[in-house]
This record gives C-alpha cells, sequence and structure tokens, in this order.
C-alpha cells in the first residue's frame, strides 16, 4: 500500500517540498505594474479609434487592426477582470480562464439577445457590424466598472530585472516556436519544404525537456506563458494550412459561420442542422470577424487557436491543485501530446471553446476557498457555456458528473450505514465536506441541456437515436458500428479490415438507391451498379529518409517500428491512468491531498470514455479520440501519477525521469517529429503537402475557382452536388452564396445521379484514389473515373479539378 510520500517521493528532487508552497508564492503581484489613469486614457483612446474605424467602414493597416479588434474584443475584458477581486485568492492562470470564458459567455449570450430582441424593435440585422460594436462596447464600460466597485486589494508590481536568465531563454525559445510554427505553414502553403516546422518541433522539444530541468528557477507565471506559446504553435502548425479553409469539420462549421454573416442574424430555422445549434461557431465568430476585420478564414485558422491555446495552461493549474510542478507540467504535456490536440482540435473550433468550458467548471469544482453555492453556481455557469459551444462535449461531462456524482452518493450512503453500526465512528474529511456535484446541480444541468437542445434548437434528436441504437447492440439486437480507433483502446475490440469498412460502405449506397429508386434517376443500371467492385488500397507512405535507411539497412523495419510506437503510446497512456486511479485508492494522501470529489470526477472521465469505447455506435458519433482528449483535462495528472507509481521500482527519486522521458518520447512521435525524420509513416497534414489529410480537407486555389464557378451556374441547387473525398470542402461559403440550402452528396459510383454536378478533385485526377468516408473512418480506393467519361459530360477542367453535367 502506498503511504503519502511513496508517490510524491518518485517526483523530482522537489518531492519533499509542500506542493502547495510554490503555488501560493504566485499572486496576484505578479501583473505588471500600470498607472491607471494612463491605461484608462490610452484605452479610451484605442476604443474610439475601434469605433470610428468600425462605423465608417475605414481599414486599419494590416495586423494593426486585427491586433486592436481582438484586444477590443477579448483581451482587453479579459485583462481587467483579471484586475478585480471578483476571483478572490486565485492564481494568475486561473483568474485568466474565469475571465476569458465570462467574456465568451458574454459574447455569445449577448449575442444571441440581441438576436432575439432587435428585430422586434425593427432592427432586421443584429449581428451588423453596429450592433455587435454596441455590445462590445457595453463590455468594455461594464468591465471598467466592475474594477472600479471591486478593484484588486493589492497594486500589480513586477520588475523586468527579477526575470532570470532561465525564464529568458525559455520565452525566448517558446516564441520562436510561434514564429517558425507561422512561417513553416506558409512554407508549405507555397509549395516549399518541412524545414522550419521541423525546426519548430525540434525547438518545442528542447523547451519542453529545459523546462523542466530548471523548474526550481522558473515562476509559475513564466511557466503559464511558455506552456501557451508551445500549445499555440502546435495548433498554428495545423491550422494555418491552406490559404483558404482547411479540415474536416471546419468546412460545415465555416458555413454556418457565413450563413449567420450573409443573414446578419442567427437563426437555426435557415438551416436546421446540429452545427448550427452551436453559438460558439455561428454568432461567437460572426462577433469577432465584424470587429477584427480580417478574412473570415482567419477567425478560425488564427483567432480561435489564440483562444484554444489557454486550455493546456489550464490543464496545467487544475494538476496544480494537489500535484507539485514538475507532475503538473508532465499532464500538460500530455494533453497536448495526445495526437488529436495537434491533427484535429484546430478543425473542430466548436469543441475548442467547449473544452475550456470544461476546464474552467473543473477548477470551479475543486476551489475549497470558495463556499459550496458559489462552485455550484460557477459549475452551472461554465456548463451552460459548454451547452451553447458544443452538444457532444456537454454529453460527455454530464456523463462524467453524473457517473461522479453516484460514486460520491454511494460512498456516503456506505459511511452512514458504517456509522450507524459504530455510534463513534469519526468521519473523514472527504465524507464531511460539501459536495459541487450534487442533485440540484446535476439537474440544473439537466434542464440546462433540454432547454438548449430539444426546446430552442430542436437539435439533440440524436441523442435519443444513438442511446435506442447503443442499447439495442448491447442487446443483442441489431451489430452496431465502430471506429476503427476503438483499436487503440486496451479495451480491444477486433477492427475490420479496410476492405470489409468499404465494402459495408457500398452495400449502404446499394440499398439507398433502391429506396429512392422511384424519385432519382442513376446513370448506371441496377446490375451494373451492383457489379462496381471497388478496392481498398493501402494508405501511401512517406519514403525513407537518409537516417530511415540507414536504420533499415542494420535490420530495424523503420515503418513498422512508427506505428508499433502509435499503437504503444496509445496502450502506454491507458496504462499509466488505469494504474494512477489504483494508485490513488490505494495511498493515504487521496484523504488529505487530494479532494475526493476531483478523484470521483477523474473515475468518471475513465468510466465515459470506456463506455463510448464498448458500446455500440457511440465510438462512431461521438469519436474515441476526441472524447479522450476531453477526460485529459481532467485524468492528466492521475495519468502521470501512474506512470510515476509504475517506474517506482527504479528508486523514489528515479522514477519520475523514465515517465519523463516516456511523455517525451510520445511528444516526439505524435506530434510527427520522429516520423518525419525517418519517413516509412503516412503524411500529417502540418508537415507535408501530402497524405490522407491533406488529399481529403485541404483547399487550393483551383478547387475554391471551381467551386466559385458552379455557384454562378444556373439550377445547381436543384440538381444537386456529388464529389468524393470530404465532400464538405465543396460548399458554397462566400456570404453572398450562402443560404443554407446547399447539399453535397457522396459521388461513390453506385449513386451517380443523371442530373447531378459531379466533381472529381486533384486527388483522383493524378492519383486515381477516392476516399470513402464511413462509421467514422476514412478508406481510400481506386475510383472509376470512365463511369463519368462515358455517361456525362465535362463542362469546367481548370487542371486540378473537373466537373461533369
Amino acid at each position: 500500500m502506498y503511504d503519502e510520500r511513496e508517490i510524491v517521493a518518485t517526483d523530482f528532487p522537489d518531492a519533499g517540498i509542500d506542493v502547495t508552497e510554490r503555488w501560493r508564492d504566485v499572486s496576484w503581484r505578479d501583473f505588471p505594474r500600470i498607472e491607471f489613469s494612463w491605461a484608462l486614457a490610452a484605452s479610451a483612446c484605442l476604443v474610439v479609434i475601434l469605433n470610428v474605424s468600425v462605423i465608417a467602414g475605414l481599414a486599419l493597416p494590416p495586423f494593426i487592426g486585427p491586433a486592436l479588434g481582438f484586444w477590443f474584443l477579448v483581451v482587453q475584458p479579459v485583462y481587467v477582470l483579471c484586475r478585480t477581486s471578483l476571483w478572490g485568492q486565485m492564481s494568475i492562470a486561473e483568474r485568466v480562464g474565469l475571465s476569458l470564458t465570462s467574456v465568451l459567455l458574454y459574447l455569445m449570450l449577448a449575442g444571441l439577445a440581441a438576436d432575439v430582441m432587435l428585430p422586434v424593435v425593427g432592427l432586421r440585422r443584429p449581428l451588423d457590424p453596429i450592433p455587435v460594436l454596441a455590445l462590445a462596447d457595453i463590455a468594455t464600460v461594464g468591465v471598467f466598472l466592475l474594477q472600479r466597485r471591486y478593484p484588486a486589494q493589492r497594486a500589480a508590481s513586477i520588475s523586468i530585472a527579477s526575470v532570470t536568465r532561465e525564464e529568458t531563454r525559455t520565452l525566448i525559445a517558446a516564441a520562436a516556436c510561434v514564429v517558425l510554427a507561422v512561417l513553416g505553414a506558409n512554407r508549405l502553403n507555397n509549395g516549399a519544404g518541412d524545414q522550419l516546422s521541423l525546426a519548430a518541433l525540434v525547438t518545442a522539444v528542447l523547451t519542453l525537456v529545459f523546462l523542466l530541468i530548471w523548474r526550481h528557477e522558473i515562476r509559475e507565471t513564466t511557466t503559464n506563458i511558455v506552456l501557451y506559446l508551445l500549445s499555440l504553435s502546435l495548433l498554428l502548425m495545423t491550422s494555418l494550412r491552406g490559404w483558404f479553409v482547411t479540415g474536416h469539420d471546419i468546412q460545415t462549421e465555416y458555413q454556418v459561420f457565413q450563413l449567420t454573416m450573409a443573414h446578419g442574424r442567427w437563426d437555426i430555422a435557415n438551416f436546421h442542422n446540429a452545427y448550427n445549434a452551436c453559438l460558439s461557431i455561428t454568432i461567437l465568430p460572426t462577433e469577432l470577424a465584424r470587429v477584427i476585420g480580417v478574412a473570415n478564414p482567419y477567425i478560425y485558422k488564427v483567432f480561435f487557436q489564440l483562444i484554444f491555446a489557454a486550455c493546456p495552461v489550464l490543464v496545467y493549474t487544475i494538476a496544480r491543485r494537489y500535484w507539485p510542478v514538475s507532475v503538473a507540467m508532465l499532464a500538460s504535456i500530455f494533453f497536448i501530446s495526445f495526437p488529436t490536440f495537434l491533427a484535429d482540435m484546430p478543425f473542430i473550433n466548436r469543441q475548442e471553446i467547449a473544452l475550456i468550458f470544461v476546464a474552467v467548471a473543473v477548477l470551479a469544482v475543486t476551489n475549497e476557498t470558495w463556499s459550496p453555492r458559489r462552485r455550484s453556481i460557477t459549475l452551472i455557469v461554465a456548463c451552460l457555456g459548454v451547452e451553447v459551444s458544443h452538444y457532444s462535449s456537454m454529453y460527455i461531462f454530464l456523463g462524467t458528473m453524473l457517473v461522479a456524482w453516484i460514486m460520491q452518493a454511494t460512498m456516503r450512503l456506505r459511511h452512514r450505514t458504517h456509522r450507524s453500526r459504530a455510534a463513534h465512528a469519526v468521519p473523514p474529511p472527504w465524507a464531511q465536506a460539501a459536495s459541487t456535484i450534487e442533485v440540484r446541480s446535476l439537474l440544473a444541468v439537466c434542464a440546462l441541456t433540454f432547454a438548449w437542445g430539444y426546446l430552442a434548437t430542436q437539435s439533440a434528436g440524436a441523442v435519443l437515436t444513438d442511446a435506442e441504437s447503443a442499447i439495442s447492440g448491447l442487446l443483442g439486437h441489431q451489430v452496431g458500428a465502430r471506429s476503427n480507433n476503438v483499436g487503440y483502446s486496451l479495451l480491444f475490440w477486433r477492427t475490420p479490415s479496410n476492405q470489409q469498412v468499404l465494402d459495408d460502405y457500398t452495400n449502404a449506397a446499394l440499398k439507398l438507391r433502391q429506396a429512392t429508386l422511384r424519385d432519382t434517376t442513376y446513370i448506371a443500371p441496377p446490375g451494373v451498379a451492383s457489379a462496381y467492385n471497388l478496392r481498398a488500397v493501402p494508405e501511401p507512405l512517406l519514403p525513407l529518409t537518409t537516417a530511415g535507411r540507414l536504420l533499415s539497412d542494420v535490420g530495424v523495419p523503420v515503418a513498422g517500428l512508427n506505428t508499433v510506437i502509435r499503437l504503444t503510446a496509445a496502450q502506454i497512456e491507458q496504462l499509466f491512468v488505469g494504474a494512477g486511479i489504483i494508485a490513488l485508492l490505494l495511498a493515504r494522501w487521496i484523504r488529505k491531498r487530494v479532494g475526493w470529489e476531483f478523484f470521483c470526477i477523474a473515475v468518471g472521465s475513465v468510466v465515459v470514455l470506456a463506455v463510448v469505447t464498448i458500446v455500440p455506435d457511440l465510438s462512431v458519433d461521438y469519436g474515441v479520440l476526441r472524447v479522450f482528449q476531453q477526460a485529459l483535462i481532467i485524468i492528466a495528472p492521475v495519468l502521470v501519477t501512474g506512470a510515476i507509481a509504475i517506474f517506482k521500482p527504479l528508486g523514489d527519486a528515479r522514477a519520475a525521469w523514465p515517465a519523463a522521458a516516456v511523455c517525451l518520447g510520445i511528444f516526439v512521435s505524435t506530434t510527427g517529429l520522429l516520423p518525419q525524420v525517418l519517413g516509412g509513416y503516412p503524411a500529417q497534414l502540418s508537415l507535408n503537402n501530402s497524405g490522407q489529410y491533406y488529399n481529403n480537407y485541404y483547399m487550393d486555389s483551383q478547387d475554391v475557382a471551381g467551386v466559385a464557378w458552379l455557384s454562378g451556374q444556373s439550377g445547381v441547387l436543384p440538381s444537386g452536388i456529388q464529389a468524393t473525398h470530404f465532400s464538405n470542402r465543396f460548399l458554397f461559403t462566400s456570404p453572398s452564396a450562402v443560404t443554407g440550402q446547399q447539399f453535397i452528396e457522396d459521388a461513390v459510383p453506385a449513386l451517380l445521379r443523371q442530373h447531378a454536378w459531379v466533381i472529381l478533385d486533384n486527388s483522383i485526377l493524378h492519383t486515381g484514389l477516392a476516399t470513402a468516408s464511413y462509421d467514422g473512418d476514412l478508406i481510400p480506393y481506386r475510383y472509376p473515373t470512365g463511369v463519368l467519361r462515358t455517361n456525362k459530360n465535362l463542362v469546367y477542367d481548370n487542371g486540378a479539378m473537373e466537373i461533369y453535367r
């Protein structure tokens, strides 16, 4: 059995120090000292300049205008809220997190209120620049009044001379990562090589190494800034790929954003879709675009990433509640090392905003300096932010809270039963503590979810369908689908081969064809359509580099090595989580240091993740990897604790070093640095102009030109559009063309319709490969282009795209 020091003593040499000692040294005094009068005058001047430019339609200088707009809408109100006493005695990172989510929630809800009320008084476009500017002005005046009403108890002060040499070096290196990431993405967009992007990753690894080594010489504030910059560099490496909208979910997210822009208001009736129910990708980006004045794709590509990069800092802050600095650092590194963070989060903007609210909800639950009432209210408000930002994240978090409440209720009931038998038994501290997650708060969160998902937007019907299919699958009444990503799970499920998935995809297309045969004319006769023998092909691999060939020459299977490392890394992380849960159960210090409610939430996250993995259909609809990324907000420090416990046989003073080595090794692999250096692995979008993501999601100027030409043709919407790969990237996204009626069907040969416009993209034209998206999996296959050229007319060809009619 572990005692209090058995886990802590395995940390770095500071393990014997009280974990709260350095934490409590971080206070409000770490903010720069600014004379309030000068700050107010400067802010007023900038606000006036921005108001005049927006009202008059004047364009401010490049970079300066967007920076000023973002400062006005987000940075300034967050900073002023941080300078109030509203948050009590908190660290800077926690103040920033609470202030940031307050501003984001205000923008979404104030925009929603304007959207509902202003048309009643005759203003039909409540999300045009001037109404949005008025909302921002109200926020500016409001936060300054709050600061005056609730001033900080101590003046902020910090001396530049107090910045240590180690802090200076890590800050410079982290800033260099951001610069290299931006330049590297632009270089790839221009068709050049990956050298700068690789340099950014190498610099990030070295920065993390020295951040761990110099943890005693680096203050909390500096650590937070370094983690923010490193996270931002990883996000920008992916989000800045392409000059247009690049990615999977972001294509539909961008369309509902453009739909809101085009109408000057948000209305779920304009496009009754779950995406359009998310205020984080409709009202919020519209408000940012009206004031910032930048090309619309860059609202998502840059400014949403500037916001989401704060999430790993909040993960670090949550871990610092109960763990020493080094464990919290590793927890944050594990969070940003997870493949979904780099490869997918920049394309799921609604979930980016939702995860920030989830992190703040966890901070509220674990804030023992607040009263239970204040914690509960903050939790409910944070859950409101999650719900209006992203429905799926809310369902996952609600499930986590439900499991946590059941655990707490069960343990309290067990303790009461024990006390009834032993009259003089003294209840443990956790049994006496007031819970934040209790019946009233759970009912309030459920009411919010029901009110928004069912009553306001009527977009949550899929939840009942998922529940019904999941229960049927568990009872054996039907066979549910599972994503191939469950193959990474320790709860291993045999996953179908790519050819089996492609066959299921073809059969589903034939069933759809049979069901719609009376209303639709297809170009292929029934017998011919069923005879299409689509064959899956392996995903192409990067050629071996010089280093890869050297390893191959000495007998190291490089291609298999990269795959094994990725699979092993996923399973190691799950093993660490399990070990961490067991260690916390066995260690006596759980009752002294780690809050019982936090432990219950951590267990709830693991249970929900297991349910999504095991239950049919849920892994497809909710995404195992996305759920794991959300769970890491809570369980990342538990994962690190498990790693340290596993390596404990090496000695108390040494166990943390291999845990750190594994963490950094996973970072090197999952960010693409190792596969890029060796080759023999599928190309990643952030480092290459090839690969599955590039073929499916990358939009270039010729694609945009083809879609623009198509949008100008008559009869496009009634006839419909068909395309292979991820077809949503061909949606009309210009505000002048977006109507919410656009739809694009798959161009699988069996479903090619006689009167539809059919798009063949660059990948098919030059490689002959298309991609089937089915049950959450992407399966490349050879596309029979002859059927189009035989039965349809080529009406557009720009060398990289062909359109048939």
